[in-house]
């Protein structure tokens, strides 16, 4: 019998950078592949015509029936869960959870009920960072409390949920842990996808210092796609690539657009406060920041993983980073997502890098007078404090001291004269 029709992979969140990428692989191997996208997702009209594409959300269990409706007796049938919502920001706790933890026990479910074997897309930011210096590898047990930020503690809940399920023998699976994703193809604009784009369009002065860890969709998927046959039962596989520092991350977009690279990087210690006032600011304005402080942790943190597991097991093999974010960028000029720019620089008759020297200046004023603000808040904010429960005080010893019939003021003079 054909393969086509005795196999079947769901692929959830289908019209992100990584679920995209498998669909393609898959459908350019002739392999049967229905494509769970959220209604109305822009970015699912880019997918092959090959993928049957369903509509739905993995928080709603009826869109699911469809989704897993019609398997005809005897299919091998793998779910491979992309699906999840990323965000830095703290104000979409609820949803966040809602998706990432909640939407994978309704796939953990289903896979129970249709007999399907579970390809889980995590994250490596599930795992506890080691100390610098020391390559992150998988571990057997995920706990939400020992990792930082939101989005981090909810693949780490979720992850645990999956695993549970597995070692129950509830389902067959295992797991999948990416660290960034760079690479073509990405319409949902991405972290990569979103520096490459600012960084073209003349719209990035300066970056902060920092690694980072990505590696190629394509490579990502061809393994994800191997473990569906030969991932060990129950076992969790990184994919990373290689850790780098963002000077290198701007030095390969120079290299590759003929543009200047981003030469002001500013310090750990000025990241975290600009990440301090973007918390600030989601609370005061309700609207979410790029650069919080769980962002600016991602960059300053340990980001050297160990792939190795996967290049054994599942032939992993991560092309170089900056082969694979060339290749991001050509395929952003060839979609006309991105142009080399006569920038509003050019178009005033300022040089580029003269333009981009102007605004590192002026954003590093911007920074310092932000600085100073935030301290004079923080400042201000304690000096009320401590003025309230001085008056609290105040308050209770006069509450007291009316008892005894004596005023406040009666009694520090007792009190002075006393200690006189």
């Amino acid at each position: 019998m054909n393969n086509k029709y005795n196999e079947l992979y769901i692929v959830t969140g289908a019209a992100g950078n990584l679920g995209s990428a498998i669909v393609r692989d898959l459908a350019g191997q002739g392999k049967n592949v229905r494509a769970f996208v959220l209604r109305g997702e822009e970015a699912a009209k880019h997918l092959p015509e090959q993928a049957q594409v369903v509509e739905g959300d993995v928080t709603d269990v009826s869109t699911l029936e469809t989704l897993f409706a019609d398997i005809p007796e005897g299919t091998a049938t793998y779910v491979i869960h992309c699906a999840a919502m990323v965000s830095v920001s703290t104000l979409v706790a609820e949803k966040i959870w809602h998706v990432n933890v909640d939407g994978t026990q309704n796939i953990i479910d289903k896979c129970r009920e249709h007999n399907a074997r579970l390809i889980f897309i995590g994250s490596t930011g599930a795992i506890p960072e080691q100390p610098m210096g020391t390559a992150i590898t998988e571990i057997g047990h995920y706990d939400p409390d020992a990792v930082i930020g939101l989005y981090d503690k909810t693949k780490a809940a979720a992850s645990q949920l999956v695993l549970d399920a597995i070692r129950s023998g509830a389902i067959d699976g295992c797991l999948i842990l990416p660290t960034g994703i760079s690479g073509p193809g990405d319409y949902t604009f991405g972290n990569v996808s979103g520096v490459i784009k600012e960084y073209v369009e003349g719209k990035m002065p300066a970056g902060v210092a920092g690694t980072f860890n990505c590696a190629d969709n394509r490579d990502m998927a061809a393994a994800i796609i191997r473990a569906c046959r030969d991932g060990r039962t129950g076992e969790s596989y990184i994919l990373g690539g290689e850790q780098i520092d963002m000077k290198a991350v701007f030095d390969i977009l120079a290299a590759h657009t003929g543009l200047p690279t981003i030469r002001t990087i500013l310090p750990a210690s000025l990241g975290k406060l600009i990440g301090k006032a973007s918390d600030l600011a989601e609370k005061l304005t309700g609207k979410p920041q790029r650069m919080t402080s769980f962002a600016v942790y991602n960059l300053l943190r340990n980001n050297e993983f160990d792939s190795s597991k996967a290049v054994r097991e599942l032939g992993y093999s991560p092309r170089p980073m900056a082969q694979s974010i060339a290749e991001e960028i050509d395929w952003m000029l060839s979609e006309g997502i991105v142009t080399v720019p006569e920038t509003t620089a050019r178009s005033t008759g300022e040089k580029l890098a003269d333009a981009n020297a102007r605004l590192g200046r002026e954003l590093a004023t911007g920074l310092g007078h932000m600085a100073d603000g935030v301290a004079s808040g923080y400042k201000a904010i304690e000096t009320s404090v401590v003025k309230g429960y001085t008056a609290v005080e105040d308050g209770f010893v006069s509450s007291f001291l009316m008892r005894r019939g004596e005023t406040l003021t009666e009694a520090k003079d007792r009190l002075r004269g006393r200690a006189a």
